[in-house]
């Protein structure tokens, strides 16, 4: 009897430690996890205090101090002051930039479609703090812009999409509302359009120069996959395009 009563204890001791293990086991991988779960994301957006600015032809070029480091941005004319908060997407940086309207040299510069100012990058700051993961987030456009029919004779945004590889290397005709301008990088002006028929926008080249909202008709060659060097490789584009405003 008193045998069988310490074999049951010798068990029930194997079994809570069985128990207290697994629970041990289970609580580090939890906390490691949460651990990984709550590493920061790099955000897509860089916000800080106006250090310099030059304005030149067609551009604002504002120095922006993070608190970490000081960055050079490029962006539409806006009127920015010395002090002022703003932020901008980090969607086109490019390493050692000459800028002839400057005549200087940057290391990296992002070019940018517009600064976020006052009381909008405030607003950004925040939303990066109160984030788990310390990202911005965008909001995707809701819908297709409208009014922007197919023009005689062309593709639409959709068409081109769905036969990029029988349009490949042929001359396109469409047209869009410019969304974004871009002047004189790597020798030329980039331009993106939309549409009515789809979400997706198309990006194009030209020596032409248009502003933001202009419905355009375009004219350009179609490309797939090309590569400009520096990570810019743009599976479908337009270039060397002609621009008339519709």
């Amino acid at each position: 009897m008193i045998h069988r009563i310490n074999y049951l204890v010798v068990l029930l001791v194997c079994f809570s430690f069985v128990l207290l293990s697994a629970g041990i086991t289970d609580s580090a991988f939890a906390e490691q996890k949460n651990s990984k779960e709550e590493q920061p994301i790099a955000s897509d957006r860089i916000y800080g205090k106006v250090t310099d600015i030059v304005d030149v032809t067609g551009y604002t070029y504002a120095e922006v101090d993070t608190g970490k480091e000081k960055i050079w941005a490029a962006g539409p004319i806006t009127p920015l002051k010395i002090g002022d908060m703003i932020a901008f997407l980090t969607e086109m940086p490019m390493e050692n930039f000459h800028s002839k309207s400057m005549g200087r040299d940057f290391p990296i510069i992002y070019f940018v479609s517009r600064f976020i100012t006052d009381k909008e990058a405030q607003t950004t700051k925040a939303a990066a703090t109160t984030s788990p993961h310390g990202q911005i987030e965008q909001k995707p456009v809701a819908k297709p812009v409208e009014d922007i029919n197919k023009v005689k004779g062309g593709n639409t945004i959709a068409e081109i999409y769905a036969q990029k590889h029988d349009l490949n290397g042929k001359i396109i005709r469409i047209r869009g509302q410019v969304t974004r301008f871009n002047a004189e990088i790597m020798g030329k002006n980039w331009l993106h359009i939309r549409d009515n028929s789809t979400l997706d926008d198309l990006t194009v080249t030209s020596d032409s120069t248009v502003a933001i909202n202009d419905i355009v008709i375009i004219e350009g060659k179609l490309e797939l996959d090309k590569d400009y060097s520096h990570g810019y490789v743009y599976p479908v584009i337009l270039e060397d395009a002609k621009i008339t405003r519709d």
